[in-house]
């Protein structure tokens, strides 16, 4: 039953009715699995906010690592000591994706690198 005509952050309805939830940040290193904890506080979270979800099932959960820098924002930079190899990462891959798919994937594939992303660079964190 469709009830979302636009995908929100944490929360997107898949083109067969399904819906997609998720809003966790937590600093668990490299340990990429769900905890009951965390799933039952999404829940809960997406029920006040719908309470059109009340009465569906959960079909499947799953936990993964998210790509964060310290401050949230991507990078992008390529590598001064291995000309051609890039660095593009972010948490908001979907979200960003047209900017991916424009002049991020025209500078990897040789064009000119984006002045937009100046500000972007891993240095920003001293490294």
């Amino acid at each position: 039953m469709p009830f979302l005509d636009l995908p929100l952050a944490t929360v997107r309805q898949t083109g067969d009715g399904g819906v997609q939830i998720g809003d966790s940040k937590e600093d668990v290193g490299f340990d990429d699995r769900s905890t009951t904890d965390v799933l039952s506080g999404i829940a809960e979270r997406a029920l006040r906010s719908f309470p059109i979800l009340a009465d569906l099932n959960i079909v499947r959960t799953w936990g993964a690592l998210r790509v964060m820098t310290p401050d949230g924002y991507p990078i992008y930079q390529q590598s001064r000591e291995y000309p051609g190899a890039f660095v593009v990462t972010c948490h908001s891959g979907i979200t960003l994706v047209p900017h991916h798919m424009g002049s991020i994937a025209a500078w990897i594939h040789g064009g000119s690198e984006p002045p937009a992303i100046q500000d972007f660079k891993a240095e920003r964190f001293h490294v």
